[in-house]
């Protein structure tokens, strides 16, 4: 049936004496209690509707042509664009698309570009805001464009809405593009496979179950259905128009060609790759179908974080060379080390509380990031199990919903805690101390103060821009924090610059920031479309998370004094220069009975840790993770043997 034609071509006589049916009316309430609202085109239903017909038209005739394309020809398709080099691909993108930005993330680039003021006024550079996955720097690389036709063409526009929808966050958030508004109705897209009904509009007044849609992300507030249906017009065009260049020698509306068989998929596949980069799958995944195996995927990088976690829990207690290293890192990467304008230290440095505070911190990071991936993990595949019931462009079964909101609870902890170590390390690391003070201590407090070091810092410093958006929590939810991690990925890739100001332990911090953006990202693409309410409480979610992270909690509370001096680790983890390890010198006696004293040292410091936790919760950390942690049998140096002489004869 065409619900576009069936319904009414006028609101409702009641939703008119309504204030939720006069728009403007509303709009203008809501300013009075914020007056840099931004204020949305306002539509009748008559020219949504007309609008959404001819995007619909557009959308469909453009995605037939495209699969009538690609039934014929795609694997002559790959195999021309595979052979072309960059400077070709380039001219074949620019002549589909006159003007397509040159970089990945245009709309960071815009938002550079342009004031605040400039960009609410009426940016010049919508395109960059509206379609920012068209663009030179990613499209000219061999197989994304590949990957973007294949998904567009041969899976319906309904199973792209919440990836396009929010593709367009940042826009909406600097004001740049602003979705058209009309209240009393829902559009449909998800699910709606023909021209005839995608883009249908059910009346709040007739429909029952009209609104609660739009709550749940089935259905989308019609201005915002327009600009998704805006977008994959613009991309199903592009695609078409990069089909035709590509075969230019083609008579592509001949349909007496017989079809060919789709080509192998591992000629695209890249997830077989036997070093993945989580920053490759990112930038792919705007080029493919959102589904369940994205997240599997996931778990690839999960895995390997986990693995990493458990390596370096052992190498701490094993090598007394990379102890001394990780326990100097922290301590480096402390606000402590900051000076006040006035050139004065922090007190602490001179105190034994300061390297109590990092090497509790370096136990405490240590088992506590262990134990958070593998729940992680865990929880990766109760997902993919309930993922199974789940149906395409459907709302979600229940059973799966749910999991999915306590998952994305438990990534949202996790981000405040690695935010958490961002905002103590992020402005005492030492390639960009110089641009942070700190403010004279409070002899009462421990808290420390720090702001911006006047005339430290170039105009358009955009790595420092991107660094501190860290710290401080409403930029970095309102631009996101997996778009923030996308851009600053690239911004180090680039420029050489840019890399060399990231020490290895904020490298690492951006590694884990990025994994959990886009775990929470795919989270999020699991529904329809985007949801408008929380559909567990917020004690639920609380109360589910506590089940889950018993342990984490259990290490918590018995490391909790270790940083204020009560477990006096700082007596037997210094000086560091004990642990001095001359593992790569050549094996003498004495280089070996060195080696023996800085292991013997080790083990005294994690003898003295253990006995501690043993103190305050009657176990040791390995009793605690038994079931976390793999044993290790530690490897120590053996006694020295003097090498035998041989007898040289004549």
């Amino acid at each position: 049936m065409d619900f576009l034609n069936s319904l009414p071509d006028y609101p409702s006589e009641d939703l008119q004496d309504d204030i939720y049916g006069d728009p403007q009316r509303l709009f203008q309430a809501m300013a009075q209690g914020n007056p840099n609202l931004p204020v949305p085109l306002f539509l009748s239903f008559q020219e949504v509707k007309r609008m959404a017909v001819g995007y619909a038209r557009d959308i469909f005739t453009a995605q037939r042509d495209l699969v009538n394309i690609l039934d014929r020809h795609e694997d002559t398709i790959i195999k021309r664009w595979l052979k072309k080099t960059t400077i070709q691909r380039q001219k074949v993108l620019t002549a589909a698309l006159p003007g397509i930005p040159q970089t990945h993330r245009p709309d960071f680039w815009a938002m550079r570009k342009e004031s605040q003021k400039q960009i609410r006024a009426g940016t010049q550079y919508r395109d960059h805001w509206l379609l920012p996955s068209l663009n030179i720097e990613n499209l000219s690389k061999p197989r994304n464009l590949l990957f973007f036709l294949r998904s567009r063409a041969r899976n319906p526009p309904g199973a792209f809405v919440k990836a396009d929808a929010n593709s367009v966050h940042l826009g909406h958030v600097a004001q740049a593009i602003m979705p058209a508004y009309l209240s009393g109705y829902t559009m449909l897209l998800a699910g709606q496979n023909s021209q005839g009904t995608y883009g249908c509009m059910i009346s709040w007044d007739t429909d029952a179950q009209a609104f609660d849609m739009m709550s749940r992300g089935t259905g989308l507030q019609p201005g915002e259905g327009l600009q998704v249906m805006e977008i994959q017009q613009r991309k199903l065009c592009f695609l078409h128009r990069c089909a035709e260049l590509i075969l230019q020698d083609f008579q592509l509306k001949d349909l007496s060609v017989p079809k060919q068989p789709v080509p192998a998929y591992d000629l695209l596949d890249i997830s077989s790759s036997e070093w993945p980069s989580l920053s490759q799958e990112v930038e792919v995944s705007a080029y493919k179908l959102p589904d369940a195996s994205d997240m599997a995927r996931l778990q690839t990088f999960v895995a390997a974080r986990r693995d990493q976690a458990q390596d370096h829990v052992w190498s701490l207690r094993e090598d007394p060379s990379y102890f001394q290293e990780v326990v100097f890192e922290w301590g480096e990467h402390r606000q402590e080390r900051l000076l006040t304008a006035s050139g004065k230290a922090h007190p602490a440095l001179r105190q034994d509380i300061f390297l109590e505070r990092v090497l509790s911190s370096v136990v405490m990071d240590a088992y506590t990031n262990l134990v958070a991936w593998t729940i992680v993990s865990k929880e990766i595949d109760h997902l993919k199990v309930l993922s199974a019931s789940a149906r395409p462009n459907r709302e979600l079964p229940e059973d799966f919903a749910h999991a999915l909101a306590h998952f994305d609870h438990l990534i949202e902890q996790l981000i405040k805690v690695s935010i958490s170590n961002w905002k103590v390390a992020m402005v005492a690391s030492p390639p960009l101390r110089k641009h942070y003070v700190r403010e004279p201590q409070d002899p009462h407090s421990t808290r420390i103060a720090v702001i911006s070091k006047a005339g430290s810092r170039n105009k358009g410093d955009h790595l420092l821009w991107l660094l501190e958006i860290f710290l401080q929590d409403e930029q970095l939810f309102l631009c996101g924090i997996e778009n923030v991690c996308d851009e600053l990925e690239r911004e180090i890739r680039t420029h050489p610059a840019s890399r060399e100001r990231i020490s290895p332990y904020i490298a690492s911090l951006i590694s884990e920031l990025s994994l959990l953006g886009e775990l929470k990202r795919q989270t999020g693409l699991a529904t329809p479309g985007p949801r408008m309410i929380d559909i567990l409480e917020e004690g639920e979610k609380q109360t589910e998370f506590g089940k889950k992270t018993k342990l984490l909690t259990q290490i918590y509370d018995t490391l909790e004094g270790t940083s204020k001096g009560g477990a006096g680790l700082a007596q037997e983890g210094t000086p560091l220069a004990k642990f001095d390890y001359p593992s790569n010198k050549r094996r003498t006696l004495v280089s070996t009975q060195r080696m023996q004293q800085a292991e013997k040292n080790l083990d005294i410091f994690w003898s003295h840790t253990d006995s501690y936790c043993r103190k305050i919760a009657g176990r040791t950390l390995h009793e605690m993770l038994q079931n976390v942690l793999e044993e290790r049998q530690l490897q120590r140096t053996p006694d020295w043997v003097e090498p035998l002489r041989q007898n040289r004869g004549f």
